[in-house]
């Protein structure tokens, strides 16, 4: 009884533990930066296209995974076939949604220069 009180009391506690170390560092760094006279622009994160870009593919590829599950189901369910016809259906449509990323992305990286 007294076991599974401790494994979880001790998972939080870790938990939080690790949180407050991480939160003191991060303050101890941009102090030290500060009474030496330095900025902290280094913890700053600035967004890049490529961040831009990350999200896009991700999304295409979620969006073609989900419409290749989702016709998948259709036709195993109009046509009585196997519950696995599914999965191929779906690596389809996510390659199919990289594919589109890549078309996307080819022309646009001519103009940014």
């Amino acid at each position: 009884m007294i076991v599974p009180i401790l494994a979880i009391g001790g998972f939080f506690a870790f938990l939080i533990i690790t949180v407050y170390m991480g939160v003191k560092t991060n303050h101890e760094q941009k102090m030290a930066l500060i009474e030496t006279g330095q900025t902290s622009d280094i913890f700053d994160k600035k967004k890049s296209p490529s961040d831009r870009l990350s999200a896009l593919k991700f999304g295409l590829l979620a969006t073609g995974l989900g419409i290749g599950y989702l016709l998948g189901y259709f036709l195993q369910e109009t046509n009585n076939l196997d519950e696995l016809i599914r999965i191929p259906f779906a690596i389809i449509g996510g390659g199919l949604g990289l594919i589109i990323f890549y078309f996307s992305t080819k022309e646009a990286s001519y103009h940014e220069d």
